[in-house]
């Protein structure tokens, strides 16, 4: 079909009573518009369509009701979740169409009803030119719209969702333009064209169903709408962000063991961590958001990083502290490591690394994280690698002497006033960290 050389013309059809299930949609409109002529292209809205086939559900009529049955309807229409937010949802439909609420609407029905899409719209779209000419014996076009909103647009627009009788797509690739440039990409959406340019005469609020757009001439090209459902493969935007990030953190993390209670305590943990300061804070929810992306973030296989507990002690008069010599560090550091499948939380591995690294019994460990750290560091997986630690205070027992374990390559008590120079830079910050929460005051 040839671009229009001529003028085009919006005729709406006026005097179509409101519609029931069962009507004769094409007897209606002959009567209404007797002024039919071959080669018009009828655009009818599909909530016509819907109301004569039958496609109508029965809803409560109070607010809270209405509104269950609605979300139900859109899940029972749903085939694919393309982005939600709130309570708005993209969905692909089972035609293929991607629209908000799945086509269903409850504007321009009765109060205790729904309106859905057609089951088969270019079925709809066939029928009633058939009818047309049966009634007629003329030649239309059929073009079954509905109102769509668009990516990256505000507003609304009617679109074609049931086609006969004209080609839905023009392509044309290949084409010459005035200039002599060769087309390359153009395929003109031309039923989308004809279902916005009608609705100019039908409107939203006028009750005018129809409206003739005159001065095409179509051919029909029998692809009716699937011409303009874009093929999957062929979608750059087939989801919302939130989604598409979502679908990729699925596949990446495909075959990650279940993280187990462990994990769960994790998240619970911090999400209860206030923080002290705006910098703490900012690392609690750094740290949930790793979680929630990390399935496997307590594990120390988790290469990009992983959640370890560690545990500043003091000993029973709360003026000296035991730090180890880590040889890998190089630096004088508080006492903790990996988590562990026994482990039943954070709190509990972070008192089993400092009593195994101590040998120290009868920890008394605050419950309660002391400080949240991210560093990078080689650890035993012999690959540069983060450790989203998690730091508690515990007291020794009184008379509870420090056993070198070999874990570390020296294990000391250092006075809180007087920490080694090769203590690890952040060793005073967590000791007076650790003071305030007991309430002392350095001596």
């Amino acid at each position: 079909m040839a671009e229009t050389p001529g003028p085009v013309e919006v005729l709406p059809v006026y005097g179509i009573r409101e519609l029931r299930p069962g009507d004769d949609l094409a007897r209606l409109l002959a009567a209404a518009a007797p002024w039919l002529r071959d080669g018009d292209v009828v655009v009818v809205t599909s909530k016509a369509v819907s109301k004569v086939e039958g496609r109508l559900v029965a809803v409560p009529p109070d607010p809270a009701g209405r509104e269950a049955a609605r979300q139900a309807a859109i899940d029972a229409e749903t085939v694919r979740v393309v982005a939600s937010r709130g309570r708005t949802r993209i969905v692909e439909t089972r035609h293929g169409f991607v629209v908000a609420s799945a086509g269903v609407d409850a504007s321009n029905v009765r109060g205790d009803e729904l309106a859905l899409l057609p089951v088969d719209p270019d079925a709809s779209a066939a029928g009633l030119r058939s009818a047309l000419r049966a009634e007629r014996g003329i030649d239309v076009a059929v073009v079954v719209s509905d109102t769509f909103g668009r990516p990256w647009r505000a507003g609304l627009v009617d679109v074609a969702i049931g086609v006969a009788g004209m080609p839905a797509v023009v392509d044309l690739r290949g084409a010459v333009d005035g200039h002599g440039n060769r087309l390359e990409m153009t395929e003109v959406a031309l039923a989308d064209e004809v279902a916005a340019a009608a609705d100019l005469g039908k409107g939203k609020l006028a009750g005018v169903p129809a409206a003739v757009v005159r001065g095409l001439s179509p051919v029909d090209d029998r692809r009716g709408v699937r011409a303009l459902i874009r093929p999957a493969a062929e979608d750059l935007f087939r989801l919302g962000t939130a989604e598409a990030v979502e679908a990729g953190r699925r596949a990446a993390l495909a075959g990650v063991a279940d993280p187990g209670p462990l994990h769960a305590d994790a998240v619970r943990v911090l999400s209860g961590y206030t923080g002290t300061d705006p910098g703490q804070r900012a690392l609690r929810q750094a740290f949930l958001a790793y979680l929630a992306a990390r399935p496997d973030a307590v594990w120390r296989d988790c290469r990009p990083g992983h959640l370890t507990g560690s545990a500043l002690v003091l000993d029973p008069a709360r003026d000296a502290v035991l730090l180890g010599l880590h040889s890998r560090v190089g630096a004088w550091v508080q006492l903790g490591g990996h988590l562990e499948p026994p482990d039943a939380g954070l709190a509990a591995a972070a008192a089993r690394e400092a009593a195994e690294e101590s040998g120290l019994a009868g920890l008394r460990l605050d419950p309660a994280p002391l400080h949240l750290d991210v560093h990078p560091v080689t650890c035993s997986l012999g690959v540069p690698t983060r450790h989203f630690d998690v730091r508690y205070l515990a007291v020794a027992a009184a008379g509870a002497e420090p056993v070198p374990t070999g874990e570390l390559a020296d294990l000391r008590w250092f006075r809180t006033a007087q920490l080694p120079a090769g203590a690890a830079e952040d060793i005073p910050d967590l000791v007076a960290r650790a003071r305030a929460r007991l309430g002392l005051r350095l001596r």
